[in-house]
């Protein structure tokens, strides 16, 4: 069994780095980042750990951050 706090702080990072992922405009949605992130080292803890309830609200926040950063990427893209 791991350390709560070992597992914690996966989580805590799998998040960030999947909001990173969002913010980057690279993914429409969270899908794609959901399978990238698959590959990341504690990802099924994560994965584990997280609520239904938790991870739905995750990926709702996900397809934001994607649906932004995509329209301030096109908005930059017609500016320029």
């Amino acid at each position: 069994m791991m350390a709560p706090w070992r597992t914690s702080y996966q989580c805590g990072r799998i998040v960030r780095e999947a909001q990173r992922l969002a913010r980057s405009g690279r993914h429409t949605d969270c899908t794609g980042i959901i399978r990238e992130l698959e590959a990341v080292v504690g990802f099924d803890t994560a994965r584990e750990r997280l609520e239904d309830r938790a991870l739905r609200a995750l990926r709702a926040q996900l397809d934001r951050l994607c649906a932004m950063a995509r329209a301030g990427t096109t908005a930059t893209a017609r500016r320029a």
